[in-house]
């Protein structure tokens, strides 16, 4: 199994970090989790063949987790890809994200190639040699009352990727890392760092176990960053345990 970190930042993209999107090679398959806005971009400084992209799973709609899907896209039909590709989407945004990309005109039919959008649901998924399981999160859950007048159920996953006794855990956005601690053993695990707590990040940080990184890292955790400092004042941690964009992990 093989992961390649083509975006390790938080919402707010900068020079060093794109927005979330990760690309697999897990049981002859190959897929992207997240397609954040900068994604194209990402994609292209890691040198990741637009080809070589069977699938392309969406942990929920936050524009740092999605919006460089039709990004993508584009570039993929104008690269004259012609492999159908597969883009599953959370179930109750599968129909928004159907009128999205018709008014970026993404349209079967015209492109080289055909997009099928699937909707994204708790539980299993197996394809060849790898089985990812998809796990709801809380993050989305503050949006319910504003959510609920659009028809809309706020959904976000973490994921398991498996591959016979391999394991990849990817937390995507969390409301505290309370929710996933349990899945955090054995394997490789990023864990992102903007929304739980500094104490969380600060634990994990300590090297409990070396086969867990952060990711989705604020510039507030960059080097000179005030909660970097503030590691270092509070909890005596002068280095983190994270990824950075272009970084290859093989298990």
């Amino acid at each position: 199994m093989k992961i390649v970190v083509l975006g390790s930042g938080s919402a707010f993209s900068s020079r060093s970090r794109h927005n979330s999107c990760y690309f697999v090679e897990a049981g002859g398959e190959k897929f992207l989790l997240d397609c954040g806005s900068d994604a194209m971009r990402a994609m292209q400084d890691a040198k990741v063949d637009f080809f070589a992209v069977d699938r392309i799973f969406i942990t929920h709609m936050h524009a740092d987790h999605s919006a460089g899907l039709p990004a993508v896209l584009t570039a993929m039909h104008v690269l004259e890809r012609k492999k159908s590709l597969t883009v599953y989407i959370p179930f109750s945004q599968i129909e928004f994200a159907r009128w999205w990309l018709a008014n970026m005109f993404i349209y079967n039919g015209r492109m080289s190639f055909d997009v099928a959008l699937v909707s994204l649901r708790p539980g299993v998924l197996k394809y060849g040699g790898v089985e990812l399981e998809f796990i709801k999160t809380r993050h989305l859950e503050k949006y319910a009352e504003y959510a609920e007048g659009f028809g809309i159920v706020p959904l976000s996953f973490s994921v398991i990727v498996r591959e016979g006794a391999k394991k990849f855990f990817f937390s995507s956005d969390l409301a505290s890392l309370d929710e996933v601690k349990s899945l955090l053993d054995g394997g490789v695990s990023l864990v992102e760092a903007t929304h739980p707590t500094l104490e969380e990040v600060a634990a994990l940080s300590r090297g409990r176990d070396i086969d867990i990184y952060l990711t989705h890292i604020p510039m507030e955790l960059e080097d000179g960053g005030e909660w970097r400092a503030e590691l270092k004042a509070r909890f005596g941690i002068a280095k983190m345990n994270s990824v950075s964009d272009g970084q290859v992990i093989v298990l």
